[in-house]
Order: C-alpha cells, then structure tokens, then sequence
C-alpha cells in the first residue's frame, strides 16, 4: 500500500488526477462558491461539492474512483478519529439488513438439509433466533474490518494502521451500499438463491474500489486485501456457528 489513511489525512486532493489542492472551492458570500481548478489536470478539483447525494449513489454504483475520492479523502468529516455519526447510523442500518439476509441463508442451508428449523435444527423463540442472527451479522463485520486491518498491517510492517480503524470502517460501510438494495428481497420476495450472492459481488467490488482509493493501490492490490479480509471474517463465521452449535445442542 503506498499510503496509508495517515498520509492522505493532512490534505485534500484532486478526484481526477490525486494530485494535492490547497482548497476544493473558494466561496463568495452565503451560498456562492467557486470550485477550484486543479493546476495539475485542469478539472474541478471536486466537482462533487455541488452534487447531490443521487448523483454520488449512481457513480458509486457505476465503482467511480473520483466519488470515492472526495468521500474518503476530501469530506473532513469522514476522516476523524472516530466513526462519524451519520455514518455509524448507516453502519447499524447494514447490520440489520445483514441480519435479514443471513437469516434467508440459514433457512436455505436448512432446507437442504432436510432441517425445519432455522438454528441447528432445534427449535428456538424467535426472539433468540433473532437475537443470534444480529450477533453474528455484527461479528462478521467486525471481523472484515480486522481483516483489512490485518492485511494493512502485514504490507506496512507497522501495527500502527490499527489507529486509523475508524477511516477503514468508513470506507467499508460507504461502500456496502449494495446491502441497501437487499430491502428488494422484503419488497417483491425474491426467492432466487443467486441474487443475495449478485449483491455479495457487488459489495466485494465497492470494497475494492474504496480500498483502493483509500491506500491509494492498485484496484487488483485492494481486491486481495479485501479477498483475505473476506476469509477472514468467513473463518471467524465458522467458528463462530461451530462454538454456537455445542451452546444450542
């Protein structure tokens, strides 16, 4: 990884080109600003400043770098030492939606195995079985941030990209949007085994799109960060329902 969150938390830059600016926009009374013009490439040094939110949705359904860029890098926000409000209430947002899609998954795997039951083919009150599924749908998150942090640590040689957890989790939630389509799942019940894992794909490719804007890598460089963070959390997941299945027995 070229740079780590600590090296691109002291300035701004431009979406197009990345080279640094001194300011994204220069403003003219209340309400009238003009976007500045990077030196480097000639193109607005953020031209997502005056975009709404729909527009930024689409071109991060479309893996645009720039719109990554000026979330990641260029909203101050963003790039505290703690999780940003509004984007830890998006984080338990996915959470939840995790907890729906997880428990369509269970239900499947128990299906296959003859089993009528959603928890190891006991019966449990919804409440527990609820309360389990949102447990581990936190547990995997948690654990795919570890994985980054992990990989980041092992490239870097430094356990000091641990401090920049909260930059990492930003990414990782800002680009989980594709979890928000899974509310399609609820709205026309869609039964089709293969379209959670279309949804899957497309976070796996937000996340390497965000990562590698983040640590300013290579697309394919972040996709197998991201691939060994997956593991990761996949691994925790198996010991996790394996620890689980000797409690509920």
């Amino acid at each position: 990884m070229a740079e780590s969150p600590s090296a691109v938390s002291v300035r701004q830059i431009c979406i197009e080109c990345g080279h640094p600016v001194a300011s994204l926009y220069t403003e003219y009374g209340v309400g009238h600003i003009r976007l500045t013009q990077c030196e480097h490439c000639k193109s607005f040094a953020d031209k997502y400043v005056e975009h709404d939110v729909i527009i930024m949705f689409i071109d991060m359904l479309l893996h645009k770098p720039q719109v990554y860029r000026h979330l990641l890098v260029n909203k101050l926000e963003f790039r505290k030492a703690s999780i940003e409000k509004n984007v830890g209430k998006l984080g338990i947002l996915l959470i939840l939606f995790s907890v729906y899609i997880d428990w369509f998954r269970l239900e499947e795997g128990g299906r296959l195995r003859g089993q009528s039951e959603l928890l190891f083919g006991k019966q449990h009150s919804f409440a527990l079985q609820y309360l389990f599924i949102l447990i581990l749908s936190a547990i995997d998150a948690a654990s795919l941030l570890v994985g980054i942090l992990i990989a980041s640590a092992i490239h870097q040689r430094s356990l000091l990209q641990v401090r920049w957890w909260a930059t990492v989790s930003t990414a990782l939630i800002i680009s989980s949007f594709g979890k928000v389509l899974m509310i399609l799942l609820v709205i026309w019940e869609y039964n089709e085994s293969y379209y959670p894992w279309l949804l899957d794909f497309l976070v796996f490719t937000s996340h390497s799109s965000a990562i590698s804007v983040l640590f300013d890598i290579h697309v394919i460089w972040a996709g197998l960060v991201v691939v060994f963070s997956m593991a990761f959390k996949q691994l925790v997941h198996l010991v996790v329902l394996s620890l689980s299945s000797l409690l509920f027995a």
